[in-house]
Formats: C-alpha cells, structure tokens, sequence
C-alpha cells in the first residue's frame, strides 16, 4: 500500500520526500579525499539525536577521526 499524502494531511513530509528517506535512500560505501568540515559533523551528529533507538535511549558511540595520525592508526584495522 503506498502512502497518500492527500489520505493523510497532517503529514509533515510530501511524498517525495518519504520516498527519498525510506524507499530510495542508499547506503554510500566510497569514500573521497575531501575533507568534511568539523561544523558539518556536528551538525551530523545533533540530527542523530532523533533517530529511532531500542527503548528511546542513545546506544550509538562515534569518534570523529580527522588528523593524518590518527587515520593511519585505523589502517590495520
């Protein structure tokens, strides 16, 4: 059954934009060499914030690893 935004009007999201988070999103698994700023992560991470998680808590841990050193120190694994 696909979703009708106009069956449901209080919907905060058009259809366009359901589709794009549920049935046509995709996982990225490249990487680039440009640098993403620190001020977008956290704005990353704050979005994270309000994703769905087993009995409302916040199991998820991140690192943030920026520097040449510590990007070479993740190599071997």
């Amino acid at each position: 059954m696909a979703f009708d935004a106009q069956t449901h009007r209080d919907a905060p999201l058009s259809d366009a934009a359901l589709a794009q988070l549920f049935t046509e999103a995709r996982t990225r698994n490249g990487w680039t060499d440009r640098p993403v700023p620190e001020a977008l992560l956290r704005k990353l991470y704050d979005l994270t914030k309000f994703g769905p998680t087993a009995v409302n808590n916040t199991p998820a841990r991140f690192v943030f690893v920026t520097s040449p050193e510590a990007k070479a120190r993740l190599v071997p694994l």
